[in-house]
């Protein structure tokens, strides 16, 4: 994320990231506030072209499957070229998404985690058997938790859910490379 980058949330607010001389300025890519998730470029039904490679894993619903998702993240991420700051990212923003599929998800039931980075993008899904979609909250900066999916909002460059006609349903992020 390289500059100064300020994100509209879809409760409103700017989120904004500052360059290291402390700087901040609003980019020409800032959301405005009388645009939709949809035209802000959150289209939950984006998908990836189909020739490109998808490494997936089913993990079971228990705690420790954040750490060994996050894990398993970073290491296929750098195996496929996303290092550094793009790698860190990759790293926070699937343990959101992970730890609410924990949380939310049904109890003992199996949470599936897919990365796909291509020259341009790179994105996670990770799917449950949860209907409830996750919402981006408004904390109080004392709260314990309810933070996630706000962090997921301001650092991804998009991100969605689709829900499945069967149950259950599938949250994503994705990043743009060119932002790193």
């Amino acid at each position: 994320m390289t500059g100064d980058r300020a994100r509209r949330t879809s409760s409103d607010r700017t989120l904004r990231l500052v360059a290291s001389d402390g700087e901040v300025t609003a980019p020409d890519d800032a959301v405005p506030a009388d645009q939709d998730e949809t035209e802000a470029g959150r289209d939950v039904d984006a998908d990836v072209d189909p020739g490109v490679d998808v490494d997936s894993i089913l993990l079971p619903g228990e705690r420790q499957s954040v750490a060994i998702g996050r894990h398993w993240v970073v290491r296929t991420a750098a195996a496929r070229g996303a290092v550094g700051m793009t790698n860190q990212v990759l790293e926070l923003l699937s343990s959101e998404l992970l730890a609410n599929a924990v949380l939310h998800g049904p109890a003992q039931a199996g949470i599936g985690l897919q990365l796909v980075v291509t020259d341009q993008l790179a994105r996670v899904s990770v799917s449950d058997g949860a209907d409830a979609s996750p919402v981006v909250m408004r904390t109080d900066p004392s709260a314990l938790n309810g933070r996630g999916m706000a962090i997921v909002e301001a650092m991804s460059s998009r991100w969605g859910v689709e829900v499945h006609e069967d149950g259950g349903k599938t949250v994503w992020f994705e990043l743009d490379l060119d932002d790193f």
